[in-house]
């Protein structure tokens, strides 16, 4: 790490004369260490942070000489709508793609670079310095050190070379979690983290729980009665709970997911507990997830039940209901997602996947006879909307850079 040098500081107090024989030489040395802190610190130029982006194989955005997408902010690069770079660096793994370097570039700054050891990724994220600092290059080493350690699939051997970065609170939160996630971190330090900052994004990464995890397994049953926690937070817990053992959370989860399954704002969170009530499958989880394909507010919702529907081969138990959609009945939904593929003049928001999923069920040979029928109905339905597919403009609105002046 690029700390002070407290042997520095102690050799400028020494050839000072400092004294601290009394209360004026001690406030005297107090000054003088200050000083001399600030002097190690201004022996850490931007430059150095510029070596060692270079050395993680990131590179700076003001040398590129292809083209590439701004959306409108000279300085920054941009790929289907999020931006790549970070503070003016571009991201070693997209460094080593070819969309930003030609081959003659990479081969005169020694692109690709090599992995970097497992110690020199841990000393790089730095985070105590940036804390005191905030100086945006510092954070592209972290984020970018960071990301390069999870893009070259290192492994973690020890949490708590990690675990400062989240404790840091410096925006990279999401990246730690994801990457513990990924490697399998034990529960019990999420637990902690959680039990720390009282954090809910904790919730959404939450690993399996697994046996002999006495303290993650109790920390799980201790969320489900937290009245601080969240709806959707707490169908991240019981659901750990319930693929931990299925046979003793069976009752809870399901009569969780039936009272709640259209509480969470979050769409997404929604679409998640309707399929956790179609891998449950009993009626009374069928009944409710019906309810949802005729009545979610969001189209994406409805879409996403539809295909799983199509996942699991299910259509008996959801024909009635199609049936209903395709002649128009429900509640309105609307689509939320940016530039959605698929809308259709005369139609509504889900007619597409409504009129896949029944393509589909057409050409399944298993169907009873008065399930085939009704698919038929349903299908002439919605053909008769005649719906139009309406041409939508799926690519990012971007500006291309202006290059930079060749030297």
């Amino acid at each position: 790490m690029i700390l002070m040098n407290r042997t520095l500081i102690l050799s400028l107090l020494f050839s000072l004369g400092c004294s601290s024989n009394s209360e004026t030489a001690t406030t005297e040395q107090e000054r003088i260490e200050e000083t001399a802190t600030q002097a190690v610190s201004n022996q850490l130029p931007t430059e150095s942070y510029e070596e060692i982006l270079y050395e993680l194989g990131a590179f700076p955005v003001s040398k590129l000489t292809k083209s590439y997408m701004n959306d409108g902010n000279p300085g920054e690069v941009y790929s289907l709508g999020r931006r790549v770079d970070v503070n003016g660096w571009l991201p070693p793994e997209a460094v080593r793609s070819n969309e930003y370097l030609t081959e003659s570039e990479k081969k005169r700054y020694g692109i690709p670079r090599p992995p970097l050891s497992y110690e020199r990724y841990v000393a790089l994220m730095d985070v105590e310095t940036y804390q005191q600092s905030k100086d945006p290059l510092l954070f592209a080493v972290i984020k970018l050190t960071l990301d390069e350690f999870s893009d070259r699939r290192m492994k973690i051997r020890n949490p708590a070379d990690f675990v400062k970065i989240y404790h840091a609170r410096i925006g990279l939160d999401s990246e730690l979690l994801w990457l513990f996630k990924r490697e399998n971190v034990s529960g019990e330090v999420f637990a902690r983290m959680y039990q720390q900052h009282q954090d809910p994004l904790v919730f959404h990464y939450l690993p399996p729980l697994k046996t002999g995890q006495e303290e993650y397994r109790m920390f799980l049953v201790q969320q489900l009665v937290n009245p601080q926690i969240r709806v959707a937070d707490r169908f991240q817990v019981y659901t750990q709970l319930y693929q931990a053992d299925q046979q003793k959370h069976l009752q809870d989860y399901q009569a969780f997911l039936i009272d709640n399954v259209d509480q969470p704002d979050d769409w997404f969170y929604r679409w998640r507990m309707n399929e956790a009530l179609l891998e449950i499958g009993t009626p009374e989880a069928i009944q409710v997830v019906n309810q949802s394909l005729l009545n979610d507010p969001v189209a994406e919702v409805r879409e996403c039940i539809l295909h799983q529907l199509k996942e699991q081969g299910q259509i008996d138990e959801f024909i009635d209901t199609i049936l209903l959609l395709s002649n128009g009945k429900g509640q309105p939904c609307t689509g939320v997602m940016p530039n959605r593929r698929f809308l259709s003049a005369g139609g509504n928001e889900i007619t597409y996947d409504l009129s896949e999923y029944l393509k589909w069920a057409q050409e399944q040979n298993y169907l009873k006879r008065e399930t085939k029928h009704k698919v038929k109905i349903a299908f002439q339905a919605l053909a008769s909307k005649k719906p139009e597919p309406v041409s939508t403009d799926f690519g990012d609105r971007f500006e291309v850079n202006d290059l930079p002046q060749k030297n």
